[in-house]
């Protein structure tokens, strides 16, 4: 978002949507709704690797994400199916913005300069994901 419309949307009231916080828990059911399939909690649970919890802890997680509005549920028979309502992408667009403004200040060159040397840290990773892109295949580095 410009600085204008950030301007503009502070004259008026209106804060631009933040980040929610997730924990652990939350961002691995995230990551496994964000494959595209809508789940059960129940489906969950089975799906979450070496998960040493119970189905009401699942259940009370997608609770939370739920109240976040990062998911949504509709029932089928007796249970609910969840899918998410915010795409990686745009979460990590969320949280850069939210970077950008409390840590420097809306200036983005320390945060293009860190992101730089975070990807300059991993040649492989950095290289797939390059190679995802020219690809068009926006996912295939999400799978890593």
């Amino acid at each position: 978002m410009t600085e204008q419309k950030h301007s503009l949307l502070r004259h008026l009231g209106i804060r631009p949507r933040r980040a929610p916080h997730l924990g652990e828990r939350e961002l691995a059911v995230m990551s496994l709704l964000w494959r595209g399939k809508s789940l059960s909690a129940t489906q969950l649970l089975d799906a979450m690797p070496a998960a040493d919890i119970g189905l009401s802890t699942v259940q009370s997680t997608l609770e939370r994400l739920y109240r976040k509005g990062l998911v949504s549920r509709r029932k089928e028979a007796r249970a609910f199916v969840y899918r998410h309502t915010i795409d990686r992408e745009e979460l990590i667009r969320i949280l850069l913005r939210d970077i950008t403004q409390d840590i420097a200040g809306g200036d983005l060159l320390p945060v293009i300069a860190g992101f730089a040397r975070y990807v300059a840290d991993d040649d492989a990773a950095t290289a797939s994901a390059i190679a995802a892109l020219r690809g068009g295949d926006r996912n295939a580095a999400d799978d890593d």
